[in-house]
């Protein structure tokens, strides 16, 4: 199977990362075996170590599942794995730990001239700053910090020698920050002239985030909202120059949102640095799987850029529900997302006591009882459950958010009335909500082939009868 390596630059990057994973486990599939690599020098970032923490999740539990043409269950279906097979997803930037810029590049050991010419290109702020939780939002202290990356042996020569024909990239970055708006010109000028001709052909995609949140004050750090816009128009310049005028990226998506967002606390990085879930992440994940859908000739003379936005079908003014999106990212992500939180609804609103009675679990009670319940497995998949729910909240908490769900709470008495907007329909003296839930998993499990292991069995027989609900009774499609 070819591999696509998806490049996440930064706490944005991250994020963006988090996003891919839950869409991937929901059963939002690509054609490739996914490869993330994270490339942040702010090594205790939050957003990073909850998303490497989140996609080692995704392996364990992908791990006791198979996927072939007799199995119908695709959640948790796009093969994931790190570059050294290790389960881990981050290349580390070697030197930068506890020093400061000015010593980094050894600045008093300087020739009296190359001093002054460095004081000129740095700031004194920027010659002090200590890089152990990134650049800060300055990308001239990145560009030169990064260009250090690709001289490194380790993982990244380890991606550069195992990149094969058929193989794609894919590099996510913001474009109002430091770390990824100087990482993503210098990966891409690094791919394009790589000795490795697959690479230096390769397809490559890239999604750029523009500004599209904002941080409250704090005198204590050195990122500052207000200068978002002026960054993102001088990246934005260079990048016209530079990544998509020189004809070396196949496919640039730009997002981004001029709506007056939740303000995120304002730290310099660290463990602090773990801002909530937003839409725009969301979508720029959905930009990856279309890039991975296209088929690029990478034999063509002329391999101009082409570029890609996301309008909505209406404007709204609160929170964005599946309805406002266009029928094309409904068709990819709406029932997906559906039978996820089916799932994670049904576990959440039915005890123990009550699914060991039901006859799916009776039926097959060596499986579905409690040797599943007490597993390793569903300890995993529990926390899973966890997880996304949280990212759920957090989109729907945002400014301007995505809520196409309602909470456990919301609903009263009839579990499928869920989704916003979707009335279920239901046929006479027909049972609702969950107990027409517990009906069709009993119906289903003779559907779920006899020799499956119980996590197989688990997933296959939810993921069967959450579609047929999302199919006949949310009438989606």
């Amino acid at each position: 199977m070819s591999k696509l390596y998806v490049f996440a630059i930064g706490g944005s990057g991250s994020r963006v990362l988090r996003s891919l994973t839950m869409l991937m486990a929901s059963g939002v599939g690509t054609s490739n075996e996914v490869v993330p690599i994270i490339i942040d020098p702010d090594t205790p970032n939050g957003d990073r170590v909850r998303t490497e923490e989140l996609l080692r999740l995704y392996e364990s539990i992908r791990a006791e599942l198979s996927f072939n043409d007799s199995i119908k269950n695709r959640f948790f279906s796009t093969e994931l794995a790190s570059i050294n097979k290790n389960s881990v997803y981050t290349i580390p930037i070697h030197g930068t730990s506890g020093i400061a810029y000015e010593n980094w590049l050894n600045l008093n050991t300087m020739s009296p001239e190359n001093q002054a010419l460095a004081r000129m290109l740095f700031s004194n702020a920027n010659l002090s700053s200590k890089m152990d939780v990134g650049f800060k939002g300055n990308p001239n202290i990145g560009s030169v910090v990064l260009n250090q990356l690709t001289k490194q042996r380790g993982d990244f020569n380890t991606f550069e020698t195992n990149f094969v024909k058929g193989d794609k990239v894919f590099i996510i970055s913001s474009i109002f920050g430091g770390t990824g708006a100087s990482g993503f010109p210098l990966l891409l000028k690094t791919f394009r002239t790589s000795t490795n001709k697959a690479l230096a052909q390769a397809p490559i995609g890239a999604v750029s985030l523009l500004p599209y949140f904002n941080l409250k004050d704090n005198p204590k750090s050195s990122i500052k909202a207000d200068s978002f816009i002026t960054k993102a128009k001088a990246a934005l310049n260079y990048y016209e120059e530079n990544v998509t005028g020189n004809k070396t990226l196949d496919d640039m998506y730009y997002l981004g949102d001029d709506i007056s967002s939740k303000s995120y606390d304002n730290c310099d990085g660290g463990d602090e640095q773990q801002n909530d879930a937003h839409v725009i992440e969301l979508l720029a994940a959905l930009s990856i799987f279309d890039f991975d859908s296209k088929q690029i000739n990478i034999e063509a003379k002329s391999r101009a850029t082409n570029f890609h936005e996301f309008g909505l079908m209406t404007d709204p003014s609160k929170e964005i529900i599946f309805s406002d999106f266009g029928d094309k990212t409904k068709r990819k992500i709406r029932i997906p997302l559906t039978q996820m939180t089916l799932l994670n609804s049904y576990l959440n609103n039915r005890s123990l006591d009550h699914r060991l009675s039901q006859r799916w679990a009776r039926d097959r009670n060596s499986i579905l009882g409690d040797t599943l319940f007490n597993s390793e497995f569903y300890s995993n998949f529990s926390t899973f459950k966890d997880l996304f729910n949280g990212w759920l909240t957090e989109l729907g908490g945002n400014k301007i958010g995505f809520k196409p769900f309602k909470t456990d709470t919301e609903v009263v008495s009839d579990g499928l009335e869920i989704v916003h907007g979707v009335k279920p329909k239901y046929g006479i003296l027909s049972k609702k909500g969950y107990d027409l839930m517990d009906v069709r998993l009993g119906k289903n499990l003779s559907d779920v082939q006899q020799n499956l292991s119980a996590p197989k069995t688990f997933m296959e027989l939810f993921y069967i009868t959450t579609l047929e609900l999302c199919t006949n009774n949310l009438k989606m499609n």
